[in-house]
């Protein structure tokens, strides 16, 4: 991982719940912070917050020198404006994304860095936006499997390996990325080219590691 491997979510809700863990699968340490934190309580993975994320104090609590992203997830769009202004006023370093009502979102993009519809979005699409790397999670696919599309890092351990020895049980590899070649058992993984990886979500963090190195997110 790189010093940044901290994310921070407003908002413990379906969304925000589901986003969360998504990042914890990934390697992530990931802070929610909400008034009544519900699920996230008793997730072992995910430090919980309670609190009123739109108070300097309570961000400043769950902000460190590693956070790269804050997240504000709730149902209420004013809320999440008013977090991603506070989170840039505690750091301006910081990327922020907002849950936004569709129809409004454009007038909102000089208070944070990026919008995220739900109307029209999935959970996975939430989490590529407050990803920004070099993995992409499929929207549309159903269910808890993961389809990626993952490009391998030059000095990644998967890089030059076959892929019947690359990745860990509960993953496959489908196909190069732009859909034109199939990927056998033997296929050497080439360092800098795409794919679309299959995993459970248990074996996530393992494939990002085996693909993107120790910055594997």
């Amino acid at each position: 991982m790189t010093d940044a491997d901290h994310i921070v979510i407003a908002g413990s809700g379906r969304v925000g719940h589901r986003v969360a863990q998504h990042f914890t699968d990934r390697g992530w340490n990931v802070t929610v912070i909400d008034p009544d934190p519900g699920r996230a309580i008793g997730d072992d993975d995910i430090d919980v917050i309670r609190g009123d994320a739109t108070k300097p104090s309570v961000l400043g609590e769950a902000i460190t020198d590693r956070t790269d992203t804050v997240g504000a997830l709730t149902d209420k769009q004013d809320t999440n404006l008013v977090v991603c202004m506070a989170a840039k006023r505690h750091a301006t370093g910081l990327r922020t994304v907002a849950r936004i009502e569709e129809g409004a979102g454009d007038e909102y993009e000089e208070y944070v860095d990026q919008v995220y519809f739900p109307e029209r979005a999935s959970v996975r699409a939430a989490v590529n936006a407050l990803s920004e790397s070099d993995v992409r999670t499929l929207e549309e696919v159903t269910g808890e499997l993961e389809v990626l599309d993952v490009r391998i890092d030059y000095d990644a351990p998967a890089a030059g390996e076959v892929v019947s020895t690359a990745l860990p049980e509960g993953s496959v590899v489908i196909a190069e990325a732009d859909g034109h070649v199939a990927v056998q058992h033997s296929t050497e993984l080439i360092g800098g080219r795409r794919y679309l990886i299959a995993a459970d979500r248990d074996v996530v963090g393992e494939v990002l590691t085996q693909c993107r190195g120790e910055d594997a997110v």
